[in-house]
C-alpha cells in the first residue's frame, strides 16, 4: 500500500520532461500545461485534465490508486466514496493492481468503450483506441446542448446525445452502457456546479474541457460530488434515453440507415 500512496504534489508534478528544459510551471500549484512528448494520456478528459494540471504525475505514468482517489477528490471534489469506487474499480478493470498509466485506460472494451462522445471508436478491434478528441464529434455533442435551456447541455440533451451516438456505433453491453452514462453525469455532475441536475452545465465550459483538456479558467468545484447524486443523474438519464427509444426515429433525430 505504502508504494501506491507515497506520491505527493512536489513530485506529481515534477515528473514531466520538456524538450527544452524543465516546464514552466513546477512548483506553481496546479497551473496548466500541455503533454509533452513521451507523456501518457488517456480517452477520458478528466483525468488527462488533472494530468495537466499536476494533480496527477504530469507525465500520465505509474499512477497508483490512491494516488487517483486524491486527484479527483482535490481536482474535482468527488466523495471519497466515488473517488474510491471510480479508482480501484478502473484498477481492477484493467487487472492492474498496483498502478498505471493513464495510455492503459485506452485499452479497448475494458474501461474504454465504443460510442463514446468525443473519440472514434475502435478500428479493426485494435488493442488500444484513439485517445485523440474527434473534432466532428465534439462539435456535434455541443451542438445536440441547448435545447432545453439557452447554452447549456442538461441531462435530457445528454440522455438524446448517447441515444444518438449508440444508434450509430456498435451495441453496448449493460456494464459499457452504464460506464458511458456515468462518464457524461459526472462531467455535468462536477461542471455545472450544485444546481447541475436542473441546469445542467454551460457548453462552452464542456467544449473547452474535453478540447482542450483543462480546467475552465476561474473554476473551482462548488460542491461534494457524491455517489447518490451520481446515482440519482444517471438515473434520470437512463430513463430518458429509454423514453426516446420508444419513440419514432425522426423524433430521436436518428437518420434510418
Amino acid at each position: 500500500m505504502s508504494s501506491i500512496s507515497s506520491n505527493t504534489h512536489s513530485s506529481t508534478s515534477s515528473q514531466h520532461d520538456h524538450k527544452q528544459g524543465s516546464c514552466p510551471v513546477t512548483g506553481k500549484t496546479y497551473d496548466f500545461c500541455p503533454p509533452q512528448h513521451g507523456d501518457s494520456r488517456s480517452p477520458c478528459p478528466a483525468l488527462n485534465a488533472l494530468a495537466n494540471h499536476g494533480y496527477l504525475p504530469r507525465n500520465g505514468k505509474n499512477i497508483g490508486a490512491w494516488d487517483l482517489v486524491r486527484a479527483l477528490k482535490r481536482g474535482y471534489n468527488l466523495s471519497t466514496v466515488l473517488a474510491c469506487i471510480l479508482s480501484f474499480g478502473a484498477l481492477f478493470i484493467l487487472g492492474q493492481y498496483k498502478c498505471v498509466s493513464l495510455s492503459d485506460l485506452a485499452r479497448h472494451n475494458l474501461i474504454e468503450h465504443d460510442a463514446s462522445l468525443a473519440h472514434k471508436d475502435d478500428i479493426d478491434d485494435d488493442e488500444y483506441a484513439p485517445t485523440m478528441v474527434d473534432e466532428e464529434l465534439l462539435a456535434a455533442l455541443c451542438a445536440e446542448g441547448g435545447k432545453v435551456l439557452p447554452d447549456r447541455m442538461t441531462l435530457e440533451d445528454a440522455a438524446r446525445i448517447r441515444v444518438k451516438r449508440e444508434t450509430e456505433c456498435k451495441m453496448l453491453d449493460g456494464v459499457h452502457a452504464e460506464i458511458a452514462r456515468g462518464e457524461i453525469v459526472i462531467a455535468i455532475g462536477v461542471l455545472g456546479g450544485k444546481d447541475a441536475l436542473e441546469n445542467g452545465v454551460s457548453i462552452s465550459a464542456l467544449h473547452d474541457w474535453m478540447q482542450h483538456e483543462r480546467l475552465p479558467a476561474g473554476w473551482k468545484p462548488d460542491h461534494t460530488q457524491g455517489l447518490y447524486q451520481t446515482y440519482k443523474m444517471a438515473k434520470i438519464v437512463r430513463r430518458r434515453m429509454r423514453g426516446l427509444r420508444a419513440q419514432p426515429e425522426k423524433k430521436v433525430g436518428v437518420k434510418s440507415q
